[in-house]
């Protein structure tokens, strides 16, 4: 038998009958895999265009919401642009450190003819990266309280109006800020520290809880006032017009009925009491107001008035000011109407109260308080020149950048 095989073998190799479709036959697997190549890399860049595609759209999507949103917004897009496709990829979404959201998606494609030659599938990825455009902010009201419990307490029927500013409040207190429904804060964010707040309902986007509230920036930087020594004692004005000077007032200031009051240009120093304003109008250019010691301006009915910060000198942009370390006391407004301010109010040492009626209106305004408790009010505010930087918000224009 081995003998008769061996000349078969023999007389085939030396044949010539049949010789070309001997090597049809061995090179048969190679042109069906080059023909099945081609057709099955078509069908992945097929494939990877529809998959990149949908990515693409996906994290533009997803990158506008908040970050523990991202994901459901982004599988929810990519699925929808996969639609019809024979395989669905695997994909996942990852918010960056910088802000930016990147999406990965992959699969492995069923090959028709490369299977023939063991290559059952062929791997298909794709990566994209979107980001949003951002603004610096610059913050307009700071609570400095760090522990305390409500640092912020909004009621019903405040309304504040910041879109450009940010609201910060230092507080880790339980609860840190509170607010009630019927209230509105509009702002670029609202920062707070601590990570328990009560909200009651009201309006108040773009919050952040155990957010990086700045700390003070102006500690330590007030320019001393011109003197402390008395000048004016115990004062009382009723009604008509009155012309106040620079100086040191001391002891209590009473404004009754329907005063208009013109500040001239300088540095107010208040001392071992107050002033209280019922009713009037306040006008001054140019003007600043500090407190000596704890004692404290109440602004009661239907006071109206505009007032400005200096725009140079040592205390230039300072509307409202305090001697360092003063312990803590109150500062209220009742009613005040049609009042506008422009420059910075730095009293950290005061729990701050806007009653019922208190209209503010600023083309340019930081205010720093320790504590701040809105009824009622009416804002309107854009950062004053000394206001401090806050965070980045994210714009309304988002863009791949991978």
């Amino acid at each position: 038998m081995i003998a008769l095989l061996r000349s078969l073998l023999v007389a085939f190799g030396r044949s010539r009958a049949g010789g070309i479709a001997l090597i049809a036959a061995l090179c048969l697997p190679v042109i069906l895999a080059a023909v099945g190549g081609a057709v099955d890399l078509l069908r992945a860049s097929t494939y990877r265009s529809q998959m990149q595609s949908a990515l693409d759209a996906a994290v533009l999507a997803a990158v506008q919401v908040a970050p523990d949103q991202r994901s459901d917004v982004g599988l929810r897009f990519f699925n929808a642009g996969m639609e019809g496709a024979s395989v669905l990829p695997a994909v996942s979404f990852v918010t960056k450190a910088d802000g930016n959201l990147a999406g990965t998606a992959r699969a492995e494609l069923p090959t028709y003819l490369l299977s023939l030659i063991k290559m059952d599938t062929l791997p298909v990825r794709a990566a994209a990266t979107a980001a949003r455009s951002v603004s610096a902010n610059k913050v307009c009201l700071l609570l400095l309280d760090p522990t305390g419990g409500q640092a912020l307490l909004v009621n019903s029927g405040a309304n504040v109006q910041a879109p450009n500013c940010e609201v910060h409040v230092r507080s880790t207190g339980s609860p840190a800020a509170i607010f009630n429904g019927g209230s509105t804060l509009n702002t670029a964010k609202i920062c707070i520290r601590g990570t328990t707040i009560i909200d009651n309902g009201g309006v108040h986007p773009n919050l952040e809880k155990g957010c990086a509230a700045i700390a003070d920036p102006f500690a330590g930087t007030m320019p001393a006032p011109p003197s402390t020594s008395c000048q004016y004692n115990n004062l009382n004005y009723n009604g008509g017009a009155v012309t106040l000077n620079p100086g040191v007032y001391c002891g209590w200031v009473n404004f009754n009925g329907t005063n208009t009051v013109t500040f001239k240009p300088g540095v107010y120093t208040i001392k071992g009491g107050g002033w209280n304003v019922n009713g009037g109008s306040w006008t001054g250019s140019g003007v600043t107001f500090y407190f000596a010691d704890t004692s404290k301006i109440q602004f009661n009915s239907a006071v109206s008035g505009t007032l400005s910060a200096p725009t140079s000198g040592a205390h230039s942009g300072i509307l409202f000011y305090e001697a360092a370390g003063l312990s803590k006391s109150a500062f209220i407004l009742n009613d005040s109407a049609n009042t506008k301010w422009t420059g910075l109010v730095y009293l950290p040492s005061r729990n701050a109260t806007y009653n019922s009626g208190a209209t503010l209106t600023s083309p340019s305004l930081t205010l720093v308080f320790n504590r701040l408790i809105l009824n009622s009010v009416k804002w309107s505010l854009t950062p004053s020149q000394r206001a401090p930087s806050g965070g980045q918000t994210a714009g309304g224009g988002v863009r791949l950048v991978e």
